[in-house]
């Protein structure tokens, strides 16, 4: 058998000891590590543009490896142990190993909290549905999931870059309240996890009595007065903005909300006959999914492949 299995609560999973191993008696050298099904699909589609065969590399959601535990910290957690155990490039019996872990980057590099490692690669947006929407063919995704035209979703849309820049500004102040609340270490409630509760219109502009009330509550949580605060938080706010106008649109803005705001502008627009806007988010998603590598221009490979031809080029 190429892996070890064990069942753990009607779960497929690996033993730890039991992955390593089979990487070791494995055919492939190029061993990839990921947070979840999404990322699982996305890396393998990576992977498969930087000249392996498909024989020469694995992609695992860290679940599989981890007794079925998952999410980001399980694969911070599974490299720091490779890292430490001197597993990040390895020999077995002639045969060079390569592992390699890929990760969201959340608001990482605005805690100053980034993990540095060629074996390491971070999405260059919030997340990776970032990646897909940044990067990818929105309009074109657009048409297959709902089954319109392209000019039936450039009128829902009109350019898609300055669409996505147009809610990530509207979104500042929501961006603004939830770094601070990760920086400060405060549970306020304003977190990534959720859909901002200050933009009743989730693709337009914040409510401000309800901002203030939100800027009011974040201040006393930290025990700081209205000017201390207000200074601390134009200058938060600022980064954010700053990001979005330098081209970052999704540096802080998690691509995850953008179903869910993809989702309320279908659902308000004029209907369309046949045209299908159930679960639009998520089947947006598999179609930008489907458009990575499938091209040899393609965007979004271009930042994965630079970082890892520098790690691959030890197996090639």
């Amino acid at each position: 058998m190429e892996i070890f299995l064990k069942y753990k609560m009607s779960r497929l999973t690996h033993s730890r000891n039991g992955a390593i191993r089979a990487m070791q008696i494995s055919s492939a050298q190029v061993f990839a590590f990921v947070e979840g099904g999404l990322d699982r699909t996305f890396a393998e589609r990576i992977l498969s543009t930087c000249g392996l065969n498909q024989n020469q590399f694995r992609v695992f959601a860290i679940k599989e490896v981890n007794n079925g535990t998952g999410g980001k910290q399980a694969v911070l957690q599974h490299f720091k142990e490779f890292r430490s155990q001197g597993r990040l490039y390895a020999d077995a019996w002639g045969k060079k190993l390569v592992s390699i872990f890929f990760a969201d980057k959340d608001a990482d590099d605005f805690l100053g909290v980034k993990l540095r490692s060629p074996h390491l690669i971070y999405t260059p947006t919030y997340d990776v549905e970032g990646v897909l929407f940044g990067f990818g063919n929105l309009l074109k995704a657009l048409t297959e999931a709902c089954l319109i035209t392209i000019p039936q979703a450039n009128e829902l849309l009109g350019d898609a870059k300055s669409w996505i820049k147009n809610v990530a500004t509207h979104w500042v102040d929501w961006i603004t309240l939830c770094l601070i609340s990760q920086q400060k270490k405060k549970n306020t409630g304003y977190t990534f996890d959720r859909i901002s509760c200050i933009n009743p219109d989730l693709a337009k502009e914040p409510d401000a009595d309800k901002l203030l009330k939100c800027k009011n509550r974040v201040a006393q949580a930290l025990i700081m007065q209205a000017d201390e605060f207000e200074k601390y938080y134009q200058s938060v706010r600022m980064r954010v903005i700053s990001s979005i106008e330098n081209g970052q649109s999704l540096r802080f803005f998690k691509g995850k909300w953008l179903k869910s705001i993809l989702q309320s502008v279908i659902d308000a627009a004029p209907r369309i006959e046949d045209a299908n806007k159930n679960g639009i988010g998520e089947r947006v998603c598999t179609a930008l999914l489907a458009q990575v590598a499938s091209s040899a221009n393609c965007n979004c490979v271009n930042h994965y492949k630079t970082l890892l031809d520098c790690v691959l080029i030890k197996v090639k």
